[in-house]
């Protein structure tokens, strides 16, 4: 059975599977739950963002780091991390420039999996 993921799609197959060892079954499991977690955290994200409330806002992001990662989302993890450290930092105004690059990628993330998912199936 061949990968999951294209080279350009921002995934880090390879780690994960090394930590899931080679279980193409575990990692689909791991995807999935990352695609309901971040359909989640768009919302939650959009929500909190609106509302100007930064805190938990920062506490989303910083989820998604966690997540991210959980899945191989390498992408998503690099915007998360540099987001978090900006707000940690005082810096709203360059972490709120990450805020549309955030939502894009969940975004692309959450139509991407499942294509992915149900190509590998079939």
């Amino acid at each position: 059975m061949g990968r999951l993921f294209n080279a350009s799609d921002g995934f880090d197959e390879d780690t994960c599977l090394s930590m899931y060892d080679s279980n193409y079954d575990f990692y689909k499991l791991v995807l999935n739950t990352f695609l309901e977690d971040a359909k989640r955290a768009l919302q939650g994200i959009k929500e909190t963002y609106d509302a100007c409330d930064i805190e938990n806002y920062r506490i989303l992001v910083h989820g998604l780091k966690g997540a991210g990662g959980s899945a191989g989302a390498s992408k998503l993890v690099d915007l998360a991390t540099r987001s978090n450290a900006l707000i940690k930092e005082g810096d709203w105004d360059q972490a709120s420039q990450l805020h549309e690059p955030i939502i894009a990628e969940l975004e692309r993330l959450i139509r991407l999996i499942p294509e992915r998912i149900d190509a590998h199936n079939g």
